[in-house]
């Protein structure tokens, strides 16, 4: 494991312990050793769309198919398959898609009903990113588009990222290492497509079902910005010091655009919780690509993402502290983390009350598809 923490815009630990792999050779994990982080990228794709916003390349409140035309089952697909549909998904916002709201399934796209592809795809045919977009593009909403908040663990990738790659003009990864890992100077520490000649660094996932996908060369080789990345803990904690400012640098984004993405996304047929349920009850909660982890009062003052398998960086703006947290194994690692946290005063909406934030997480990803959807752990 890794784990780092910065107060203030400097790093006041940051240490590491254990094997990359069981192997009895194994290397020792070092600082900058790679660790697969699933989810815990995901602010990093949306940070690259703020960008994106902030440069008039793309407008939150534009239909996503301002980029991605397929989307728009009137045109492209009912005129290509004869189809007499209308899902409204050609009212789907850039704002709504961050926020979570598009009612699309979350998991691995196609199946019965998908004019492209009628099974839903494996995790082998997700390394076909262009292949992707396009069955993701006929895939039908489970609810209404713009309404519901519901969990993208899969689908955030293309939902994000294709019309992010349209409207900067180029490959996704690099619009992800140029406007995100180079500005953080993490380049070297954190890979959404992992270097041949940085696996050396990587560490073995095991014990975790289908995060041991990221043991294997397809998936380590494929662009998946939603789950398949890895990262130090120390990378984490400077991308979201440079996202935030705490510095004294140019922030990724400016002030304005990171309060207005902290701020919870949602439709007005889906009211938050109130205060006193949220005090006891398990809620995942979006802005605009970030999750809220604050208290009911002060939700955008905690916020970050945590990933299956135990890894998670979270930021406490009132107190300028930054917490970044890296394992491959899940067994006891989310009993270690918070005692971690608590070293170095990291509070947040589910303190030490045993909650596996991830589990929750999958099992709350309600009308934006299950998780487990084409997911195995065979190579």
């Amino acid at each position: 494991m890794q784990f780092c923490a910065y107060k203030d815009g400097k790093c006041i630990v940051n240490v590491f312990a254990g094997k990359l792999t069981k192997a009895p050779d194994s290397p020792s994990v070092q600082v900058d050793s790679l660790f697969p982080i699933f989810s815990t990228e995901k602010p990093l794709l949306s940070t690259a769309c703020h960008r994106a916003v902030e440069r008039g390349l793309m407008d939150y409140d534009k239909p996503l198919c301002t980029w991605w035309p397929e989307l728009d089952e009137r045109g492209f697909f009912a005129k290509l398959f004869d189809l007499d549909s209308d899902t409204k998904k050609e009212r789907l916002t850039l704002r709504e898609t961050l926020g979570y709201r598009t009612s699309m399934p979350g998991g691995a796209p196609g199946g019965k009903g998908n004019p492209v592809c009628d099974h839903m795809l494996s995790d082998r045919e997700l390394c076909d990113w262009d292949f992707v977009c396009k069955v993701a593009a006929a895939d039908r909403p489970n609810g209404v588009p713009g309404t519901v908040q519901a969990y993208l663990p899969y689908a955030y990738a293309w939902m994000i990222g294709h019309p992010l790659e349209v409207a900067m003009g180029k490959p996704l990864n690099d619009v992800l290492t140029e406007e995100v890992l180079i500005p953080s100077g993490i380049e070297k520490e954190f890979y959404f497509v992992v270097p041949r000649s940085e696996y050396p660094r990587v560490a073995e996932y095991y014990d975790g079902g289908f995060c041991e996908n990221m043991n294997y060369d397809w998936a380590r080789q494929a662009l998946l910005p939603s789950a398949w990345g890895v990262s130090s803990a120390q990378a984490l904690c400077k991308f979201y010091n440079r996202l935030c400012g705490f510095d004294g640098k140019e922030p990724l984004i400016r002030k304005e655009t990171l309060d207005a993405a902290l701020k919870p996304c949602r439709h007005p047929s889906d009211p938050l919780p109130n205060a006193k349920s949220m005090k006891r009850d398990w809620f995942m909660l979006f802005g605009m690509g970030y999750g809220l982890w604050g208290s009911a009062e002060r939700m955008d003052r905690v916020f970050g993402h945590g990933g299956a398998g135990g890894s998670e960086a979270l930021v406490d703006r009132d107190h300028k502290l930054i917490v970044g947290y890296t394992c491959n194994s899940c067994k006891n690692s989310i009993v270690l983390r918070d005692k971690l946290y608590e070293v170095v005063g990291m509070r947040w909406r589910y303190w030490n009350d045993n909650v596996n934030i991830q589990d929750l997480q999958m099992s709350t990803s309600g009308g934006g598809g299950d998780y487990g959807a084409g997911i195995t752990s065979q190579p």
